[in-house]
């Protein structure tokens, strides 16, 4: 049997496209609105699971779904500059000094162009055979260049390692953040089923809830929802 309207039953709450800290908030506005309106007995045992939902929800993990667009630019800024540093040291010292020299040939595997086309790992690879030929013919260079080079390269390694290191938390926690998120979902929707017993207008019920820090996808674009006018 085809499902035509099941969309409308299911919790909308689990739907909310929201950072975790929004999401507690939002959640929070919600025990707070319904407390603070004395409703009555039957709300009290619903603001309480609400309430241990929050409790338990740890709003400084990162979820899946969460950008990880700065650790994304760190990473592609020190690896430029990691890049840059080659190309400059290759036009300022590398050509001018060894091209007479049976060595400038080995440097011609580690161009920018070349470096740049490879993957992290084999970035990483090639990048310290450089350092050893910089170590080769760091004295004919100049004197800092081997301890410049490890520093650049190390400062584009580290960020690669926190991204993969966050990678792995998330990959281990995944379930367990969903679970908690799963957990404010089902209460606060139990409390809106008690609030649609309670008032027949949706604007009413719809005042216990803020959801301005929602996102939803329009034309392929995300945007916040409108937050309710204040009754």
């Amino acid at each position: 049997m085809k499902k035509k309207y099941f969309s409308y039953f299911e919790n909308p709450f689990l739907a909310l496209r929201m950072p975790r800290p929004a999401y507690k908030e939002q959640a929070q506005h919600t025990l707070r609105a319904v407390r603070e309106a004395d409703l009555g007995a039957a709300f009290e045992p619903l603001c309480e699971t609400l309430e241990t939902a929050i409790n338990d929800f740890d709003e400084n993990l990162t979820e899946r779904e969460e950008s990880t667009a700065g650790d994304t630019r760190a990473y592609h800024t020190a690896r430029a500059n990691w890049l840059e540093f080659v190309d400059d040291t290759y036009i300022d010292y590398v050509k001018p000094k060894l091209r007479k020299l049976d060595g400038f040939a080995d440097f011609k595997p580690y161009g920018k162009s070349r470096l740049d086309a490879l993957t992290q790992e084999d970035l990483i690879v090639k990048s310290n055979a450089l350092i050893e030929l910089y170590v080769e013919y760091e004295d004919k260079l100049y004197p800092t260049l081997v301890k410049d080079a490890r520093a650049k390269l190390k400062a584009m390694t580290d960020v690669d390692e926190h991204r993969d290191t966050q990678d792995a938390t998330t990959d281990t926690t995944i379930l367990d953040l969903a679970d908690d998120r799963r957990a404010i979902a089902l209460a606060q929707r139990r409390v809106k089923a008690q609030l649609e017993l309670t008032f027949d207008e949706p604007d009413k019920v719809y005042s216990f809830f803020d959801f301005a820090k929602a996102t939803v996808n329009k034309s392929g674009k995300a945007k916040p929802t409108p937050k309710p006018a204040a009754n």
